[in-house]
């Protein structure tokens, strides 16, 4: 249910915003992105962690309920231009909430071995949310139903996704009751010893972060493209919505079929180390095809390959990373770079795009890929670094010694 709202509330946010500003504005947009979703995102991960999960998905919905409303008034009678950049802003940081409040609640259900069993039915089942969100809004352009009227869908959506976890919450409640006793106390304990300070002192975390920071950058120059020759293509917002409806279901259907028959054997057979060169070597290789054959098909296919090939196999590579890191510190830092180091990617990402638009107004665009392409040289080198740390810290528990300011606080928890 919240995959099929994501999918729909970027199908709106894309073809609103898209339908009604010029091709220059986009960077703005990932500038201001980064900076009130690392503010709201931290400040939101520090002030809940004492809240039941349950409660703070429950209480999450209702806001975002309420939102979407207010935004259904603001786009429908004003539709001003700046509640098209609030409208966006908001769906950026209302979807990823709530998407890992879900993921958080199945941390807290599931052991690590059901985990392995359960997750990726957990993941198809949100692919096929996608699917069925993306083809949905193409049947109901059909019908020539306003695009802000898909709000209310989105509502229906998370009114839903609602009354499941109320379902649910009897059957979990002794169950997430004692775990969340545990997670809190380690939270705390992990804030408490500041984030920074474990990223400072420990290598393997610094590169991590630096992966992660690099990969954001070359994706977000990838979907400027796209998104610039998709508005080139499709000036309209009706136009706009149909072609990203499509867009967004056929990827969902390819990364279903990648999710459930390539993730997991690429990884066993390739291994670890390998399977991590295969996003950037996609990217490396669409990003020069770019700049040989420029055109929307490329740089649509480039962008497919970048979102299914990040939020599988990248993915499932870079959750097996993070098994080198002491429990307590992942919970602290990898809300961190999934969220504060991703922004403050999509915000460089923007001032690249600004910064070559002054010194070429005509082929800027093109000229960004290059950036990528060096970008994704240095992805490569740093993938060498990764492995290398991974190995040193499961033989030899570098990173407990390291992220850790005390060898007491590890006992301890």
């Amino acid at each position: 249910m919240l995959i099929a709202a994501n999918n729909l509330l970027k199908i709106l946010r894309d073809s609103v915003f898209l339908g009604h500003h010029p091709v220059s504005e986009p960077p703005y947009l990932y500038i201001l992105v980064a900076f009130f979703a690392s503010a709201i995102i931290t400040a939101y991960t520090r002030h809940t962690a004492n809240i039941s999960i349950i409660r703070l998905i429950l209480a999450t919905n209702g806001v975002i309920f309420l939102n979407i409303v207010f935004f259904w008034v603001l786009l429908t009678y004003f539709d001003s231009s700046w509640s098209h950049y609030a409208f966006y802003i908001w769906s950026a940081m209302a979807t990823v909430i709530a998407v890992v409040q879900a993921w958080t609640l199945a941390n807290h259900i599931f052991t690590p071995e059901e985990g392995k069993r359960s997750f990726g039915i957990i993941a198809a089942g949100g692919t096929v949310g996608g699917v069925a969100a993306s083809f949905g809004v193409k049947w109901s352009i059909h019908l020539s139903v306003e695009s802000n009227h898909l709000l209310w869908v989105i509502a229906g959506v998370y009114i839903v996704a609602s009354l499941i976890v109320i379902w649910a919450e009897g059957r979990l409640k002794a169950k997430i009751s004692d775990l969340e006793t545990c997670n809190t106390e380690k939270s705390e304990t992990v804030y408490n010893r500041r984030i920074g300070e474990l990223l400072s002192n420990s290598a393997y975390l610094k590169t991590i972060a630096v992966i992660i920071l690099v990969s954001v950058i070359v994706s977000t120059l990838i979907d400027f493209h796209f998104k610039t020759d998709a508005k080139q293509a499709y000036p309209s917002t009706s136009e706009l919505a149909g072609f990203f409806s499509s867009y967004y279901g056929w990827l969902n259907v390819t990364a279903f079929f990648v999710q459930v028959l390539l993730t997991g054997g690429t990884l066993r057979k390739l291994g670890l180390a390998p399977s991590l060169y295969l996003t950037p070597g996609a990217l490396l290789t669409g990003s020069v095809a770019i700049i040989i054959w420029p055109g929307l098909l490329t740089a649509m296919l480039t962008r497919m390959a970048d979102a299914i090939l990040r939020n599988s196999i990248h993915r499932s590579g870079m959750e097996i990373i993070y098994m080198a890191v002491p429990a307590s510190v992942v919970k602290a830092v990898k809300t961190f770079l999934d969220v504060v180091v991703e922004r403050v990617g999509d915000a460089s990402a923007g001032f690249i795009v600004l910064l070559f638009s002054l010194f070429s107004t005509e082929r800027y665009i093109a000229y960004v890929h290059f950036i990528c392409v060096g970008l994704i040289f240095g992805w490569f080198a740093l993938n060498r670094f990764l492995r290398a740390g991974y190995s040193e810290a499961l033989l030899k528990g570098v990173v407990l010694h390291e992220a850790l300011p005390s060898r007491s606080w590890l006992e301890s928890d």
